[in-house]
């Protein structure tokens, strides 16, 4: 009875935090338990109960797969040919001329080039002044700039927004 005694004297001598603590403690270790319990049943289920398989066995065949392997049965069974797609003449072509080469593309595109004025060199640095009357010319070829605007100085400009203000005033 001594030892019972003891267990009693233990259990009035903790404070409720301990209670707590120890509460803590047992709920933990029961969680543990049911953790590492429902792992193992998991590992039955997942392994299967057979003999070792051979490691092409072993590899599942995914759903992709069992469809190529549908689809190539079919068209084995009823004779089709290899190739189903039937392209156009203009799709033809198009394939034809989709790869193409970097220097192709680049003597393709670039047919034309900028024009400068002067260029001036600082250090490593190359400065060069656009020529905006004729801005561009084909490679070979010079061509004209396109852009034929008229420029009114700025007396004129004012006298016609006069003009057209007292036009505006008089309709009124």
């Amino acid at each position: 009875m001594k030892i019972f005694d003891d267990i009693l004297s233990f259990l009035k001598s903790l404070s409720f935090i301990d209670y707590v603590f120890f509460f803590a403690i047992v709920v933990l270790i029961i969680l543990v338990v049911t953790l590492i319990y429902f792992i193992k049943i998991n590992d039955d289920v997942l392994v299967d109960k057979t003999p070792k398989k051979t490691k092409k066995e072993d590899l599942e065949e995914t759903q992709e797969m069992k469809i190529v392997k549908e689809i190539t049965k079919n068209m084995v069974e009823n004779d089709s040919p290899k190739e189903t797609i039937n392209f156009t003449d203009y799709e033809k072509d198009q394939e034809e001329k989709a790869i193409i080469s970097y220097d192709e593309l680049v003597n393709k595109e670039n047919n034309y080039e900028i024009n400068y004025e002067k260029e001036e060199y600082y250090d490593d640095l190359s400065v060069k002044k656009l020529d905006l009357d004729n801005l561009v010319t084909e490679k070979g070829e010079h061509v004209e700039s396109k852009f034929t605007g008229r420029v009114i100085s700025f007396a004129k400009e004012e006298a016609f927004l006069n003009a057209l203000k007292q036009l505006q005033s008089s309709l009124k």
